[in-house]
């Protein structure tokens, strides 16, 4: 089992060409956390997204970023010449006037993961498997308790509590009142899209990007950000990107890589 649950991790990134010029080299990449740091421009998301495309063979993407076809990039996983499944969740942090625009983006990518999708990667989805897989109902039960135990316990300070409705909709209730996600504060819904992308992994060997997640999150939640993230799945693969001392501050500091080092 140690050796299946390794497969498929990342472990060394070169990227060559990047912008046509830039060059990165990531040795050594821990299979559960990493946190990448750096001054603005320090090529963070630029690696990420490079990065992302390279693995999901996104063409246009990488034609974005000027990749010079005659470079060659090289992607290594542990035990596996394919990587885990691999997710990423950006920021959603913008200019004022286009905060409406990129609200309407975050609730588009939360209400995605709610609610029943062609990819099946949906908290209905989940709960649908209590019936089409009944072997696995108690364990499901207690996972999706599990998710409910992280949410309740982040949400404490606002008074919100989750349910699921009886139209089998995810809501939170704040003493007499019922409100729908849509009904959240930005932070509240950017951290709800993290918590439910990691969760509907299902505990499987994953990969997660993560720019900037700290963006709208109030300090107390970057700080347990990585400890929830695990929570939900031991086996997922962090790699976050971030400007935020409190997302390191709970003991995280040995899985710290500074931008400057991989940047060649």
């Amino acid at each position: 089992m140690e050796n299946y649950m390794q497969n498929g991790y990342l472990t060394y990134v070169r990227l060559d060409g990047v912008w046509g010029n830039i060059d990165f080299e990531w040795k050594e990449i821990d299979p559960q956390v990493n946190i990448l740091v750096g001054i603005n421009g320090s090529g963070k998301t630029t690696f990420l997204n490079v990065l992302y495309a390279l693995l999901n063979v996104d063409s246009t993407v990488l034609k974005k970023y000027k990749m010079d076809k005659s470079q060659s990039s090289t992607v290594c996983f542990k035990n596996a010449l394919l990587p885990n499944p691999v997710y990423f969740v950006r920021s959603f942090d913008t200019p004022a006037n286009d905060r409406r625009k990129n609200e309407s983006r975050l609730l588009q990518e939360l209400n995605y993961v709610l609610y029943q999708n062609k990819d099946g990667f949906s908290f209905f989805n989940y709960r649908m498997k209590i019936l089409n897989e009944p072997s696995r109902s108690e364990e499901i039960q207690k996972n999706i308790s599990v998710l409910f135990d992280v949410i309740n316990e982040m949400f404490a300070d606002t008074g919100k509590t989750v349910e699921i409705s009886k139209d089998s909709e995810l809501v939170f209730r704040q003493r007499e009142l019922v409100l729908k996600v849509e009904d959240l504060s930005s932070g509240e819904k950017q951290l709800l899209l993290l918590l439910l992308t990691v969760f509907l992994q299902d505990n499987q060997p994953s990969i997660l990007f993560a720019d900037e997640p700290e963006v709208s999150l109030h300090i107390s939640w970057q700080q347990v950000l990585i400890d929830n993230l695990r929570r939900l799945n031991p086996n997922c693969q962090l790699i976050i990107a971030t400007h935020s001392p409190s997302i390191i501050s709970r003991g995280w500091g040995d899985k710290v890589v500074q931008m400057s080092s991989i940047v060649k």
